[in-house]
């Protein structure tokens, strides 16, 4: 399972990088995901954006129903697991597609660190969320 690491171990996206949030995970309720630091590339030039893709599968990978649910963006200047405050979030299934997976994007993101807080899902589903930079 893929999960918070940490004060301080945030690891680096890049400019042009996708990483895994989590990646088909279960049993994630009340916790956060792994933190990533968002290169800055030009350091005079702001915003940076990301996005970010969800989606809900069964043990086969095909698209299930994750019933009732809370996914927050959390974001934070401070790598510390006190310090992530939430921006975003997706909720319910008005947020999904006819396939269970839906977008948020931040065009106009200015903090250090980003990861996602799982706090509720009702069924029983792997959960992939992917980050692009």
């Amino acid at each position: 399972m893929s999960g918070y690491a940490g004060t301080g171990q945030a690891k680096l996206l890049r400019n042009n990088q996708q990483a895994y949030l989590f990646q088909k995970d279960t049993n994630i309720v009340g916790k956060a995901s792994v933190a990533f630091e968002i290169e800055r590339v030009n350091r005079s030039y702001y915003p940076w954006g990301v996005s970010f893709q969800i989606y809900f599968t069964d043990v086969n990978g095909v698209p299930s129903d994750p019933g009732t649910f809370e996914v927050d963006i959390q974001t934070s200047d401070i790598d510390q697991d006190t310090q992530y405050c939430t921006i975003s979030s997706w909720t319910g299934g008005t947020s999904l597609n006819a396939f269970f997976a839906g977008r948020i994007e931040l065009p106009n993101f200015y903090a250090k660190y980003i990861r996602a807080f799982v706090n509720s899902i009702t069924n029983s589903v792997n959960t992939t969320i992917l980050i692009t930079r």
